[in-house]
């Protein structure tokens, strides 16, 4: 019995070697679009809601630019916590990929996860952090710009 499993676990681990294996990449995007959100001042909280669409500039990561929507929402409380969520869709048709996004704690950045992906990015992963500036000016418009960086792993680009 062990001469026949020997042959067939060094099959196994032969095959699993000619697999492809996905690099770690690094990710570094410029999303960028008009502020479109609203929030609502409460007795000791601020509700806070947004819908956000425009576009992703890559300054670093396997795939081109693209465009992007961010929704989310919840409350943020006057002691600096807050338990504010959303996703952001990057790309368009058969090919996207969706962050979930969680706002920074007393003024640290905001961290996000891969959580979704489909057409060149299925499969794909990742995580990171995401600071936004509060109006920049871009091709002579004001826009918001969220800095994302971190690393991904998408299986069929990498």
């Amino acid at each position: 019995m062990k001469r026949i499993c020997r042959p067939v676990a060094a099959a196994a681990v032969a095959m699993m070697g000619a697999l492809p294996v996905a690099a770690q990449e690094r990710l570094e995007i410029n999303n960028i679009y008009p502020k479109s959100e609203e929030s609502f001042t409460l007795e000791d909280s601020i509700y806070y809601m947004q819908d956000n669409q425009g576009i992703y500039e890559v300054i670093e990561a396997p795939f081109e630019d693209g465009p992007a929507r961010c929704v989310g929402g919840g409350f943020g409380y006057r002691d600096g916590t807050n338990d504010i969520v959303g996703i952001c869709i990057f790309g368009e048709g058969a090919d996207t990929f969706t962050m979930s996004w969680k706002a920074g704690e007393q003024g640290a950045a905001n961290s996000w996860t891969i959580v979704h992906g489909t057409g060149k990015f299925k499969g794909m992963t990742g995580e990171g952090i995401a600071t936004t500036g509060v109006e920049v000016m871009y091709k002579a418009l004001p826009m918001r710009q969220s800095h994302i960086v971190g690393t991904v792993t998408i299986p069929g680009i990498n």
